[in-house]
Formats: structure tokens, C-alpha cells, sequence
């Protein structure tokens, strides 16, 4: 990468024509956004030419690697400690190793996947250059040679702010904010910054956008948009004011069955009708397993003399509150958007019981828009504001979606004053 800095300034070997050639005969071109290793990176583009590398860090490779190690342990020692246990009878060994047997060897190769797909991640990176005419990117991937695309900065479109949901094991999740500068080939686009806090994202995309002298855009579900960047940081009530936002009063109320809503003088409530979870199918398969495999040695530990019934039932609770009731709750949770003259508050419902939330002061929220998740190819209705980034009714058709824009639009109007 440093070779490339000096071939700009220097003018030697390589020309710009002959890197246009190379990305003009490229026949592969990839739609889907691809994910990046980093969890932090902020491409320094204040001075050009400039390099920078997405790859995983060495800390969330060996925190994979130990707990691949640690799944393995338990896999074996769930085996050994009901084998070697004298309090317990032939026959229960043989029943016990039955029901421990596929769960055992699940841990045994769940670990084993950690740790060979962390170790492969080592392998694996992109390299990125920019320079004052064009810009390149190096793909290296394990077991093939690196793959080098340049292009002209203006084959670029922008520089694109976009977030994205990031699963932790189908278990919880977490949106991770991205701005880079987007290619039509999204393989030659380069991230410029990632960050899991969105606090300043939407500061930090407008002063990018100034040093590259490029346009800020945003990918909808309808396409490509130019954000002015004088707007960027203002709050959506200020551009409805200004008419920068259109809002459609003649559908307003044809509510469409994916949503319920309650209007009352103080506040509107909007009820999307889907499960909004990271909770997997899998997790809870998982959950199910293990709450059987804990009843079935309670069973066994009971049958054993000198033991006290009280401790069992307890563990059996323990088990059922943990391993059912909380993963039913995450499972079926749904969201709840409340609007007021105080902004906008998100709720979770779990189960019949919503949750306090967190409120989208007026002066905060800064977009509005449905998009079309490049990952998981569903549409959702994502709420921008500095830090909180919401992503509701994921799943649910376009259609429906644009409608609910266009409603939190109106009540917005209606409720906040600029």
C-alpha cells in the first residue's frame, strides 16, 4: 500500500488509465454490502495519499479461541463427571450418558468452529488506499491470492452513512454504524469509519463528506439519496417545517394490519404486529436442550438418598425461569413507538409487560427513513438519532413501511413545535 502513495506522487510504472482498464474488464460485481472485521476504524482522510486495513483484533480472536476451548472442556467433562460419580448406579450411568451424549459432543463442536473460523480470520483482511485521483482496494483471503481493485474517484457516488445490526450468537444484538465511500461495486467500497457508539456519527459524516469534497448519501429502499450536507445535523421536526420532508394526509389513516394504533390528546402509540428480536430459532433450540439435559439430572439427583427436595425443586425453577421464560420473553419481543411533545420513546413489550424504553428527544432525532438491509434482504423502518439508531418492524413489507414514515411524519408535526 505504501508502493501505492509513492507511484501517485512519483508518476511512475502504473498510470490511472491502466487502472481504470483493469476495473473495466472486471466481470464479477457483488450487491451485497460485505461486513467488516473491524469493530473500530477511523480512515484518517484529512491528508492524501492515505491507507488504512480492516482486520479482526488479535483480543476478539483469542477470546474466541478460549471460549471454543472452554465449550470443548465442557463437552468432555459432562461425559467424565457422570462416569466417574460413585453415587450413582450402573444402570443411571447408562441412561445419564444417553441424554449427555449429543449434548456434550454439541459443545465439542461448537468449539471446535470457534476456533477454526477465528483462526481463519487471521487470514483474512482488506487493505485500502486513497489517493488525491483514485483509490484501491486489496482482498486477501485464506488459501488464495490477494485481489487488487482500483478506480477513479469519481466512479465513486459518495461517501454513504448506513448502520446494521450485529447478532452476538442469536442471542442479543447490537447496530454498529458505518461511513464509507461508496462504490457501485460494493466490493471496491471502503469503510471509512466504524464504531458501535453512533455519539457524533452524523458530525463525523458531514466532515468527511467536506475532506473528500464528495456528496453525503443514504441508501432507502427507494434508491440512492443526496443528504445537502447544511441538513445533516438538523432534526427531522426542522425539516418537516421547512417542507423538506412531504407528508401524504390523504392515506394517513388507511392503517394497514400490520400496525395498531392509539391516538390520545397527549400522545400517539404505534404497535408494530412482529416479533423484533435477535433471538434465534437456534438459541432457543439451544435454551430447550439444556433446560431437559438440567431436568434430567435434577431427576437423577433426587433419586439419590440424603438429598433434600427443596434444592431440587429449586434448580428446577431456576432452570425453567432462565432457560424457558426469559428466552420465551426475548423470543416473542416486540417494539412500541410513543410520540409526544417530549420526542419520541421506544419501547420493548416482553410479553405483556412493555419495558420504560428510552426517549428520542425532538432536538436528537435526525432521520427517518425505510431501507433495505443488504444483510438479511428485509426491509425496516430505521429511526436515526446521535447514539440511538432504531431499526422497528424489521420484516414487515415495504408498503406498510412507508406508510408508517409517512405517519410518524404527521404525528411529529402534530405533536412537536419548532
Amino acid at each position: 500500500m505504501v508502493q501505492d502513495a509513492l507511484m501517485e506522487d512519483a508518476g511512475v510504472s502504473e498510470t490511472l488509465d491502466e487502472m481504470e482498464e483493469i476495473s473495466r474488464n472486471e466481470k464479477k460485481y457483488e450487491k451485497r454490502r460485505l461486513r467488516p472485521l473491524a469493530s473500530f476504524l477511523d480512515f484518517d482522510v484529512s491528508h492524501r495519499p492515505t491507507q488504512a486495513q480492516d482486520r479482526i483484533s488479535k483480543k476478539r480472536v483469542y477470546v474466541g479461541i478460549l471460549l471454543g476451548i472452554l465449550l470443548i472442556v465442557l463437552g468432555f467433562l459432562s461425559n467424565v463427571s457422570s462416569e466417574a460419580d460413585p453415587l450413582i448406579s450402573q444402570e443411571q450411568k447408562i441412561a445419564l450418558s444417553d441424554n449427555v451424549f449429543s449434548a456434550s459432543w454439541l459443545f465439542v463442536t461448537l468449539g471446535v468452529f470457534l476456533i477454526a473460523t477465528r483462526l481463519l480470520l487471521l487470514f483474512y483482511g482488506r487493505d485500502f488506499f486513497i489517493g488525491h485521483k483514485f483509490a484501491a482496494v486489496v482482498i486477501q483471503k485464506p488459501f488464495e491470492r490477494s485481489n487488487r481493485m482500483a478506480d477513479s474517484l469519481k466512479g465513486y457516488l459518495g461517501v454513504r452513512y448506513r448502520s446494521r445490526i450485529v447478532n452476538v450468537l442469536g442471542l442479543t444484538s447490537y447496530t454498529q454504524h458505518i461511513i464509507d465511500l461508496q462504490h457501485p461495486n460494493e466490493a471496491k467500497t471502503i469503510p471509512l469509519y466504524i464504531t458501535n457508539d453512533g455519539n457524533g456519527i452524523s458530525k463525523k459524516w458531514r466532515e468527511l463528506a467536506e475532506q473528500l469534497k464528495m456528496p453525503a448519501i443514504f441508501n432507502t429502499a427507494d434508491g440512492i439519496i443526496e443528504i445537502p450536507l447544511e441538513d445533516i445535523e438538523k432534526p427531522v421536526p426542522e425539516l418537516i417545517a421547512e417542507n423538506k420532508i412531504p407528508i401524504d394526509e390523504s392515506c394517513l389513516y388507511k392503517v394497514p394490519t400490520s400496525f395498531r394504533i392509539v391516538e390520545e390528546d397527549k400522545f400517539c402509540q404505534v404497535d408494530p404486529q412482529i416479533r423484533d428480536s435477535a433471538f434465534s430459532k437456534f438459541s432457543a433450540v439451544l435454551c430447550v436442550l439444556a433446560f431437559f439435559l438440567t431436568a434430567g439430572f435434577a431427576l437423577i439427583a433426587a433419586s439419590q438418598p440424603h438429598q433434600h427436595d427443596f434444592s431440587i425443586i429449586f434448580i428446577a425453577v431456576l432452570a425453567a425461569v432462565l432457560l424457558i421464560l426469559v428466552p420465551v420473553s426475548l423470543f416473542f419481543r416486540k417494539r412500541r413507538v410513543v410520540i409526544s411533545k417530549e420526542g419520541i420513546r421506544i419501547k420493548s413489550r416482553w410479553i405483556f409487560f412493555p419495558s420504560f424504553g428510552y426517549l428520542i428527544k425532538p432536538d436528537a432525532l435526525e432521520s427517518v427513513y425505510v431501507v433495505h438491509n443488504s444483510y438479511d434482504f428485509k426491509y425496516s423502518l430505521v429511526i436515526g438519532a446521535d447514539g440511538q439508531t432504531t431499526h422497528i418492524g424489521r420484516g414487515l413489507p415495504k408498503a406498510d413501511l412507508d406508510w408508517l414514515r409517512n405517519f410518524l411524519s404527521a404525528q411529529i408535526k402534530r405533536f412537536i413545535r419548532v
